[in-house]
């Protein structure tokens, strides 16, 4: 085996004189093998040197190996120790598991069972990366048929939860040349899938073959589990990606029985759009018709399309046929202290039909980051995006929460609007002075863009978009292009190429987790 360095290893084990065939069996094969035959010398040789590893005897005179064990971790808690030993007694492999022993092996060992723990410890994550770099290979030959034959939008649902499962693998293994070759891959899906869109979009809003869209979120995920008579707990994470959300989605799993599902947002997947269409029940241009007072002008990052929600919400649920008593409530948390109203009120909820919680901090994450060097340099690539995804969730009031809600007899659905992209590409757009300042999508008039990189939409209305005037039209970016005005090229480029923006088509954006979490004290 070719190693970067030798690696030296300490055998600690009263009859090591009878065990130097062992030693000299490891000496062949590169290893340095350091020897004693008692706890105190190993403890001295652990202060004197550095070793990679310590296979430790259990059963010794004097200070025996529990004893030794521990005040060699006290020494280097972060030095591996395979123990040896005659017993398979579940209490004392209790303990040396909590005093944090690697591995351990039982008496009489062979040559071969020391080569398996070393590998075990120290090549787990190579022999692990070139395993999931061949499985890899065989998915990808897979998928590029699977292309070929023309996906549908069930296809493409299972296409990109196939693909952020990998991404999931791939942080694991941390192969930078798979990355770079899933990158590549997932570039190239998401051409073809922003081509499909393209195509086929317009059709969806006119047909029942189509996949759920952020109008039948409620409809299809929420309003069914009224009859179950019980608190229903509807939280929207605002810009989830899958990725993110299988970064939190073990801690979920262990308060809840979770079934996931994927939805695809409407467009332009933007906040004022998809979000007002998940609680309404609608496309904006109905919204905008039927409550014009609720759909304003609104900028980037204006949130007053957004303020009237829980209006929206509760005619949609009064249309659906259902009588809510208590009626909904609706709390939308930006900041600590409405997170911990939110922990104070939860208890207080067990009696109640539907709460509406939408947390929007991931969100104000991927705005900022565009503007601010140090999240920039925090959060430099999609793994550290969902890193800093699982952090925050972990040290986060909607993780307490939903430890609240598991304790009570409810169902939980949670789910996004929207998602977004890591722009890397930059594309020309040209428009005039009202045109929308977004990056990934763009209103106003005479729009001129490279139709390689955008799709136009030329009559908003057959994309269920309202209009300001019959001369305005949208256009939205593919892929991860971004637009840029010719004569600020360079300060746009400077300011978004390698930032996470939403409003356009990708699978990122517009293919979305829905997940619905039961009480494990329910008997369903």
């Amino acid at each position: 085996m070719k190693r970067a360095k030798q690696m030296k290893i300490l055998w600690v084990d009263d009859e090591i004189d009878l065990l130097q065939s062992f030693v000299l069996f490891l000496e062949e094969r590169n290893y340095l093998v350091d020897t004693c035959n008692n706890g105190n010398d190993a403890i001295e040789k652990v202060l004197e040197n550095k070793y990679d590893l310590v296979i430790l005897d259990e059963m010794m005179p004097g200070l025996d190996g529990l004893t030794t064990l521990q005040e060699i971790k006290r020494i280097n808690p972060a030095l591996p120790i395979v123990m040896v030993t005659k017993s398979e007694e579940e209490g004392l492999m209790d303990k040396a598991i909590a005093s944090q022993i690697t591995d351990y092996l039982i008496k009489p060992i062979n040559p071969n069972q020391i080569i398996m723990a070393i590998k075990k410890i120290f090549q787990a994550d190579e022999i692990r990366s070139n395993q999931i770099g061949e499985q890899y290979t065989r998915y990808i030959s897979q998928l590029n048929q699977r292309l070929f034959d023309n996906p549908g939008w069930e296809d493409w649902a299972s296409i990109y939860r196939e693909m952020a499962y990998w991404e999931i693998q791939i942080d694991e293994v941390n192969d930078e040349g798979l990355r770079q070759t899933h990158f590549l891959e997932k570039r190239n899906c998401n051409t073809e899938f922003t081509n499909y869109v393209e195509r086929n979009y317009r059709d969806w809003l006119n047909t029942d073959d189509r996949p759920n869209l952020s109008f039948d979120l409620v409809s299809q995920y929420v309003a069914p589990h009224f009859e179950a008579r019980v608190p229903i707990y509807f939280i929207i994470i605002d810009c989830m990606r899958l990725d993110q959300y299988l970064a939190i989605q073990p801690y979920i799993k262990e308060l809840f029985d979770e079934e996931l599902d994927l939805y695809y947002s409407i467009l332009p997947t933007a906040t004022p759009y998809s979000r007002n269409s998940i609680f309404s029940g609608l496309l904006p241009q109905d919204i905008a018709k039927r409550f014009p007072e609720y759909w304003v002008s609104s900028g980037e990052l204006d949130n007053s399309r957004n303020r009237n929600e829980h209006q929206l919400l509760d005619e949609h649920i009064s249309e659906l046929g259902y009588n809510l008593d208590p009626t909904s409530k609706y709390v939308k948390i930006f900041n600590m202290e409405e997170g911990n109203f939110v922990l104070r009120k939860i208890e207080t909820w067990n009696k109640e039909n539907l709460i509406v919680l939408v947390y929007n901090f991931l969100d104000l994450l991927a705005h900022h980051r565009s503007r601010d060097q140090i999240l920039q340099e925090t959060i430099p690539h999609e793994e550290g995006l969902r890193a800093f995804t699982k952090h925050w969730f972990l040290h986060s009031s909607l993780y307490e929460a939903l430890k609240l809600i598991a304790k009570q007899d409810a169902i939980c659905v949670i789910s996004t609007d929207h998602g977004s992209i890591k722009v890397n590409r930059a594309t020309q757009v040209i428009g005039d002075r009202d045109t929308s300042i977004t990056v990934r999508y763009k209103e106003g008039k005479n729009l001129s863009a490279n139709d390689r990189h955008a799709i136009f939409v030329k009559k908003p209305s057959e994309y269920g978009l309202p209009i300001k005037s019959i001369v305005d039209n949208f256009i939205f970016a593919k892929d991860d292009y971004y637009f840029v005005y010719p004569n600020s090229y360079h300060q746009y480029q400077r300011q978004y190429n390698g930032t996470f923006q939403h409003g356009g088509v990708s699978m990122e954006e517009m293919i979305l987790p829905v997940a619905t979490c039961r009480s494990k004290r329910r008997k369903i």
